[in-house]
């Protein structure tokens, strides 16, 4: 659904795996989890291999803020990081955390996010 100020709400999870002609999130985007390639996207940067179930995580810039995607979970680099400490022992969740951050770091300067 596209709202009147132009977000798009997809009450659920987005699956945006395989095939699509979709190269770029918008900001407006809100969903419950996002599941995507994230090598096709311009405005996505990922890690692979990482946690216990060596995952590809990604970051993207969605609702004025950095977010998150890890298997179903979507949400802020704090909400991860919370996550992460109530599911890993100390050193594997700051490896964890510390891709999540690397993500927000490299798209902070691929989207030139840095002033803002």
């Amino acid at each position: 659904m596209v709202n009147d100020d132009g977000s798009i709400v997809i009450e659920g999870d987005l699956s945006l795996l395989g095939r699509t002609d979709i190269t770029s999130l918008p900001e407006g985007l809100s969903c419950d989890s996002l599941y995507l390639d994230p090598q096709r996207f311009d405005n996505v940067t990922h890690r692979d291999n990482c946690g216990n179930s060596s995952r590809t995580i990604f970051a993207a810039w969605v609702q004025g803020n950095f977010r998150i995607a890890a298997g179903c979970f979507w949400d802020t680099l704090d909400a991860f990081e919370s996550a992460v400490d109530g599911s890993y022992s100390s050193d594997a969740a700051e490896t964890y955390k510390q891709a999540a951050r690397d993500c927000v770091a490299e798209l902070t300067v691929k989207l030139n996010k840095a002033g803002e």
